[in-house]
């Protein structure tokens, strides 16, 4: 990410944006694994866990940098690729 000061904007590059929504992925793999899920994504009944308040974080943490992970839920993304 670059700052241009002319504008008072910050510029990023597609590879950038592309080693964020890797790390986001890897970070929701690992949180999973960690709580005995599949990586790979299922639908939970009930309420939400510390799991799921902690995917449901990352997910919107990237569509404010403009980043759509291919879901809006906690469950649905399929992580089991990711690093």
């Amino acid at each position: 990410m670059k700052y241009h000061a002319p504008t008072h904007q910050f510029t990023v590059s597609a590879e950038e944006l592309r080693r964020a929504t890797h790390a986001l992925c890897w970070a929701i793999k690992h949180i999973r694994l960690g709580h005995g899920l599949d990586p790979k994504g299922c639908e939970r009944p009930g309420a939400m866990q510390h799991p799921d308040f902690a995917e449901a974080g990352i997910i919107d943490a990237a569509r404010a940098l403009g980043i759509d992970l291919g879901s809006d839920r906690p469950g649905q993304l399929d992580v089991s690729a990711a690093g």
